[in-house]
Formats: structure tokens, sequence, C-alpha cells
């Protein structure tokens, strides 16, 4: 009698566990609001697995942790081109997801490239997220006593500049307004035939990539035009000193400079600290300031 009931209580216990189960009393504990929250997020997050920019003094490795650093994403592959139109065709063709480019680039391509635009990383660092000037952009020169002598003149004209408004006009027109330049006809852009130069003396030589448009642009030709010319044309003037530009490549353009083949590079960013140990080059004062790094990709 005492086993049957046993029996009996264990089937009891086995038919109750049954219909618990039926009723999903055992099933997990469906996520809280606040995660599933979070994936819906993070599935509408931009994701960059590959980034491109134009090739520079940075090792692409270097490069791959720099800007994945940057954007707080992991890069799978980092590719470097030669000019912004070889990586702009590579976005385009879909080779790498984006492009970075500092802001006052990244504010021309999508002015003058219906195709573009530009977008804000969600998990970005938060030293893009500063008001601060990230840096300068200046012009390079190679650390000898003749250059440092021709930096402080530069300096000089620079500040005299800013101080008559000169500088700000020259930045209203071929910066600011640069886009409008490429929509007109090449009469209304800046180019060297407009320098009068008969009667000054000396040479600068002033290297230019096209990098950092429009603060540098060359056309088809590789002709020079823009604020490059209106700048460097103004300094001239008043250092009554002729320019000559030369085109470099901006991976080789440090090269050029230490071997004396330009007094100069045009434009070169410039902070108050450096990473390198012991420059090689001297900066004068910036002319243009940079805020933050900007992504680039297809609408």
């Amino acid at each position: 009698m005492e086993l049957k009931n046993k029996l009996i209580t264990v089937l009891t216990v086995l038919l109750l566990l049954l219909v618990l189960a039926g009723f999903g009393a055992f099933k997990p504990k469906p996520a809280e609001s606040g995660n599933s929250t979070q994936a819906a997020s993070d599935t509408k997050a931009v994701k960059i697995k590959s980034l491109g920019g134009i090739k520079s003094r940075m090792p692409e490795n270097s490069a791959a942790v720099f800007f994945g650093s940057t954007i707080g994403q992991s890069l799978s592959r980092y590719e470097a081109y030669k000019n912004m139109d070889e990586t702009l065709c590579a976005l385009r063709s879909g080779e790498i997801d984006a492009v970075w480019a500092c802001d006052v680039t990244a504010d021309y391509l999508v002015a003058v490239n219906d195709d573009l635009e530009i977008f804000e990383p969600d998990t970005e660092s938060d030293i893009q997220k500063t008001e601060a000037s990230r840096f300068e952009f200046g012009m390079a020169l190679k650390d000898t006593p003749e250059s440092v002598k021709l930096r402080d003149e530069i300096n000089k004209v620079l500040s005299d500049m800013k101080q008559d408004g000169c500088l700000d006009t020259l930045t209203s027109a071929y910066i600011k307004n640069a886009p409008l330049q490429e929509t007109g006809s090449e009469e209304t852009r800046y180019y060297p035939s407009r320098m009068v130069q008969d009667n000054r003396k000396d040479t600068i030589y002033v290297g230019i990539s096209g990098a950092v448009s429009p603060i540098e642009l060359l056309d088809r030709n590789d002709e020079p035009y823009g604020f490059c010319v209106a700048l460097m044309d103004e300094i001239g003037s008043r250092l009554n000193r002729r320019i000559k530009f030369v085109v470099l490549d901006n991976e080789t353009a440090f090269t050029s400079l230490m071997s004396g083949r330009v007094d100069m590079i045009f434009c070169y960013g410039t902070g108050r600290k450096t990473t390198e140990n012991k420059a090689s080059y001297i900066m004068t004062d910036g002319y243009l300031s940079m805020q933050k790094y900007r992504f680039l990709k297809r609408k």
C-alpha cells in the first residue's frame, strides 16, 4: 500500500511538471527593453570595415589604427591612394566603405559631388567631439637658417593680413565659395597667370599636391588655382618675391622639401605638439583651422 502511494505521488508530480512546461513556465525570459533598444541602435549604426585616404607620410597600418581609434571601430583594411580622384573612384566602386578627409575638404567634396554625403560615426571618439580645433594649416619649411628667416617674414605677412582683413577676404572667396569656381568659367578661378611678378626679386618655390582641396586645387592639367595661388600671390607681393609652384606627390612631398627641390610645402597641418622626437622642418603660423576629421560615403 505504501509503495502504491509513492507511485501515485511521483506520477502526480510528473503530470504537474508537464502542465507547467506547456504554459511556458521554463522558457527563458525575454531581454529587457533597454537591451533590445541598444540592439536596434547597433543595427542602425554605420559600420566601417574599410577606409580610404590619400597617401601620406603615415604608413597604412598606422593609419588604420589611428582612424580606427578616431571612429571607435576596428578597421579590417585601410587603403591609401595617389590622390582624391582615385580615392573617390575606389569608394564609388565599392572597394572601400568610406573616405576620411579634413572638415574643409569634406564640405567641398560634398558640395561638388551629388553622390556623396558626410556621416557621423555613432562610435566616434571623444576627441572628435571637442569644439577646439585639432590643428591649423600652415607652410612647412626645411630647418635651415635661410628658411627660418623666410618663415619669420611670412609670419609677419600673415599677421598683417589677419589684422587688415585680407586673409578673411581670400578665405571667403576661394575656400567658402570654392564650389562656385567649379561651376563657373575658368576666368573665375585664380590661376598663376593672374600673378604680376615682373618686378619682383628672387623666387620662392612652393610645393603643392592638391591633397587638401579646396586649400590647394589642381585642374586636369595639374595647374594650381584658387586659394593657394591667391594667398601666395599676396604674400609674394608683400615680400616682393616671385612665386613658382611645383606639383608634388603628397607621399613624397617632404623628400622634395628636404632635397631642396622646393622651399616650402604650402599645405601642412601644424599643432602645438608633434609626435616626432626631432622634427627636421619648421612651420609658419597657421592660415586656416581644422576642427575635426570627417567621413564620406556614397548616398
